[in-house]
């Protein structure tokens, strides 16, 4: 949450870094699918109308509509499909440009205050739509890392209460928004990478939600999970399997009466979220690359005793990192979450640094916050790193085997 502008809670880089009613909700399918495959062709009304229905906007309901000048046209189809269901739209814009400003223009003294504005908005709004605008990897390069901590920390109460509220959100982006820097990382053209997102995008609910319950039921009976890899990481943990939920595009009543996080939902979807079982991790997680503010942190080394950080090494590229954990309040030497790419149309490499949650067979691990992945440990600071043709197992199964789904 930036002062002086609203920005959800699902925007952005969305995890760099909510119970509620039920309500009938008529899944993403075969139709909608075909909207999204078709998106490339300025079909915008098409998905707003989509997300709208995924997000189960009612009469007289509050939305509040996120995002920048760049998709003007989008936000305002998105407002006018909010409306003809009898909602109520709010639309807000940011930019790049705004976030960076208000850290280089905008006195230190303003960034731990209470962020009672986003409260409000929490108090407020009944669904979020959050469009993704950040670009640039070197947005916050510079920015020291106690400003950063002080917003972030400052953000915590604003989450939480989007949590609590059983806000439901929709975001179009999920950290893939097809943008030209993003492309060149993946190796990609950008209309390359622009046919992957929608086709990533297109992939209905049904086959997203039916690899994930496999996965989740193999889950829910086993004593241990382990990650291991080729590159050293070998790791044991427990997992609150009951806590999990599917980003599947869609928001179920069964997810509004979950609560936790399982109000929320990503597109392109695809990813089974599972926070850690406190205190269970032991192990050693090696990370080949993560990019953190432009720059790519090489053979990232994390040991973890009971599940807690017990020392983090890099070969290059750590002093950021390292002091924004510093830093960073609540707990952060938490191992805290496994994220599980299910989405079959998302074949990007998990190898640049860049994390594609969705990716399928792909692995991200989580330190510090997980209360977007349905756990219970607050913290100023979340890492989130892919990991490389990993192994996922449970009680000795290989569920992933070196980055494929079984």
């Amino acid at each position: 949450m930036q002062h002086g502008t609203f920005i959800s809670p699902l925007e952005g880089s969305r995890r760099l870094a909510m119970i509620g009613r039920t309500f009938g909700l008529a899944a993403i399918g075969a139709v909608s699918a075909a909207v999204f495959a078709d998106a490339q062709a300025d079909d915008m009304q098409a998905v707003a109308k989509s997300m709208v229905q995924a997000a189960g906007v009612r009469a007289g309901e509050k939305v509040v509509i996120s995002g920048s000048v760049r998709d003007a046209a989008l936000l305002e189809d998105l407002a006018i499909e909010t409306m003809k269901a009898g909602g109520q739209p709010l639309i807000t814009l940011s930019s790049e440009k705004l976030d960076r400003r208000s850290y280089d223009e905008v006195p230190a003294s303003y960034d731990s205050h209470p962020d009672t504005l986003g409260l409000a908005n929490a108090a407020t709004f009944d669904v979020a739509v959050p469009v993704d605008y950040i670009q640039s990897e070197t947005l916050m390069a510079g920015v020291p890392a106690a400003r950063l901590a002080a917003r972030a920390a400052a953000a915590q109460p604003v989450t939480e209460a989007y949590i609590k509220r059983g806000v439901r959100a929709v975001n179009l982006g999920n950290g893939l928004y097809p943008s030209a820097s993003l492309a060149e990382r993946l190796g990609k053209t950008q209309t390359e990478l622009e046919s992957i997102f929608w086709k990533a995008a297109a992939v209905s609910p049904e086959v997203i939600r039916s690899k994930g319950n496999a996965i989740r039921a193999a889950l829910a009976s086993a004593r241990r999970v382990r990650l291991s890899s080729k590159n050293g990481t070998d790791i044991a943990f427990g997992l609150a399997v009951e806590k999990g939920f599917i980003s599947d595009g869609t928001i179920t009543s069964d997810k509004v009466q979950q609560g936790h996080a399982a109000t929320f939902t990503w597109l392109p979807a695809g990813e089974l979220l599972i926070p850690v079982s406190p205190g269970t991790a032991e192990g050693k997680v090696v990370v080949d690359k993560v990019v953190f503010q432009g720059i790519t942190v090489e053979s990232l080394v994390m040991t973890f005793s009971k599940g807690t950080l017990a020392s983090m090494t890099a070969k290059s590229g750590l002093d950021a990192l390292k002091s924004l954990y510093d830093a960073s309040s609540g707990g952060k030497d938490q191992f805290s979450f496994i994220d599980l790419g299910l989405n079959p149309e998302a074949k990007l490499p998990t190898t640049t640094g860049r994390i594609v949650w969705m990716a399928p067979g792909g692995v991200t691990i989580g330190v510090g916050d997980n209360t977007l992945w349905g756990g219970a440990n607050a913290s100023s600071f979340v890492l989130a790193a892919a990991l490389t043709t990993a192994t996922f197992s449970a009680d000795g199964r290989s569920l992933i085997e070196n980055g494929a789904l079984k």
